[in-house]
């Protein structure tokens, strides 16, 4: 009876009744028109498919203003979104929004505080340049029936106060929205590099999935190339941590579009977690 029990669930692993997550980070640039050929019209029917290629069960996406918003969720099939605009609390600004598809992944509760003295509203943090947030969700997984709880960000380019005190406000939030000690995945654009204090105070507390894979990293190890295709970028500042994650695998994206540039100036960061 233990060789056919064995038999039986190894045919279902093989089946896709896998538990395994993908989950995805992807900064895909806001509409600029002097961005040219590499401008949003342009690319992002190449973003719609890569996303569809990759079909992460839930990805978090940077700099996406309303109009690329509804550009993603029209390109694709079966997903949805939480998230708002960061200037308004509403549909103005970018988003730092977690699309999921509705078919593996129910929301249970969801959404978005700004990193700054008040993170209830919209408000621009510390010495930071610009409004900056993070989106939220706790997810109920239908395969498994487990939940997590998944935040999405995009930290400031400029205000290393603001960084720093990012960080801590995310550990702060962790705690008070996870009470139950939920697994935790946290993406997002960082704009920093891993020997900084903010990525480290992150680092003490979570795990970067970059260095806690067990399969090696696969892909270059930068991750924002300015849409410069002559040169491996270098500087890693997009990143996935996690906690009571298991990190099956790591990669960087680097897939170029059919004329040979990259659909965004960031490579997505693409994990396989388990629960």
């Amino acid at each position: 009876m233990n060789f056919r029990f064995s038999i039986v669930f190894l045919m279902l692993a093989v089946l896709g009744f896998s538990q395994d997550l993908t989950v995805m980070s992807f900064n895909i640039r806001l509409n600029v028109d002097s961005d040219k050929e590499n401008a949003w019209p342009q690319r992002k029917q190449d973003v719609a498919d890569l996303l569809t290629y990759y079909h992460p069960d839930y990805f978090g996406v940077q700099e996406a203003l309303p109009e690329q918003m509804k550009d993603i969720k029209s390109g694709l099939k079966n997903y949805d979104y939480i998230g708002v605009g960061r200037d308004d609390g509403k549909e103005k600004g970018e988003f730092s929004a977690i699309f999921y598809d509705t078919n593996r992944l129910e929301v249970l509760k969801s959404g978005t505080f700004w990193l700054s003295e008040t993170p209830e509203k919209p408000s621009k943090g510390w010495d930071a340049a610009l409004n900056r947030i993070c989106t939220y969700a706790i997810f109920k997984d239908k395969k498994s029936k487990k939940e997590f709880l998944a935040m999405n960000l995009h930290f400031d380019h400029v205000g290393n106060v603001a960084r720093v005190k990012s960080s801590e406000l995310i550990l702060k939030k962790i705690k008070e929205m996870n009470p139950k000690n939920l697994p935790v995945a946290l993406s997002g654009d960082f704009n920093l590099t891993d020997d900084t204090e903010p990525v480290k105070i992150l680092s003490q507390h979570m795990k970067d999935t970059f260095y806690h894979s067990e399969t090696k990293h696969y892909g270059p190890v930068g991750t924002f190339t300015g849409f410069n295709v002559n040169e491996v970028p270098k500087e890693r500042i997009d990143y996935i941590f996690t906690k009571d994650f298991r990190i099956k695998s790591h990669r960087h994206i680097n897939d170029r579009r059919e004329n040979l540039l990259y659909p965004s100036d960031h490579f997505p960061v693409i994990v396989s977690l388990s629960l």
